[in-house]
């Protein structure tokens, strides 16, 4: 709940998700002007906008209140169920089932087969997120931004040596195809790069929840000393990691 007491931070900090996210839905999983589908853990609606713009007719879940409001005045008119996705009262069939980094707040058994009751046969589950960073594209800025790391953050591993959930394909794959809901998994790796300006640094790395978590005088420690790493702006690397798969 760390993103809910600061959603208005959350919408501002996040980036949005490459347009190629959306182009892959289109021309692999029926994402098109009046196609149903379900978001799980909308957010302030990163994705909603996007899914919306393509003539979806989306319907959001989101826990979080804050959020959800936030989703809600963005979006006039959206259908936004304020619970989390295990519990909430949904109706199928959707066309297209879709989770905007945050299919790992998700109950990996429960969640799944509650997917594959309300999807419809030959319909599609996608599950992406954002690497913030990429270990194969070094940089000097995440070398010094290390530094930080090692004073504040001492039980995070270095830059160079981490390894992200969102690239454990077998893992995810193991998800996404538990209980027979669906086939076979396809996973595709966006290369893209932000440009961060000081004040966006801090923005965006106010939302990652164990910076977040940080007691005040630490989180303020850390926000500065990562603002001071950039003069001007800096281009820092990122990866979307796509995983789709067809409802059998």
């Amino acid at each position: 709940m760390s993103f809910n007491a600061a959603a208005g931070t959350y919408r501002r900090g996040r980036p949005p998700y490459p347009e190629a996210v959306f182009d892959l839905l289109a021309s692999r999983c029926g994402l098109r002007p009046g196609a149903r589908v379900l978001e799980i853990g909308a957010g302030t609606g990163l994705a909603t906008g996007p899914l919306l713009a393509r003539g979806a007719d989306v319907v959001a879940v989101e826990p979080g209140a804050n959020l959800a409001a936030v989703l809600a005045a963005a979006h006039p008119g959206l259908e936004v169920v304020v619970s989390d996705f295990e519990t909430a009262d949904l109706t199928g069939p959707f066309d297209l089932a879709v989770a905007a980094t945050s299919l790992h707040w998700v109950d990996p058994v429960a969640g799944i087969a509650k997917l594959g009751e309300l999807v419809r046969p030959g319909g599609w589950l996608a599950a992406w997120w954002t690497e913030f960073g990429d270990v194969n594209r070094p940089t000097s800025f995440r070398d010094r931004l290390d530094d930080v790391y090692r004073d504040l953050l001492p039980a995070e591993p270095a830059y160079r040596d981490s390894r992200s959930h969102v690239l454990d394909t077998e893992r995810w794959s193991g998800v996404l195809t538990a209980g027979g809901w669906f086939g076979d998994v396809s996973v595709d790796v966006i290369e893209w790069q932000q440009t961060l300006s000081p004040d966006a640094a801090r923005e965006l790395w106010s939302t990652f929840p164990n910076v977040a978590e940080l007691g005040p005088p630490d989180r303020a420690q850390f926000l500065g000393r990562l603002a001071g790493l950039i003069e001007g702006e800096v281009d820092d690397p990122r990866l979307t990691v796509v995983y789709t798969a067809a409802r059998t």
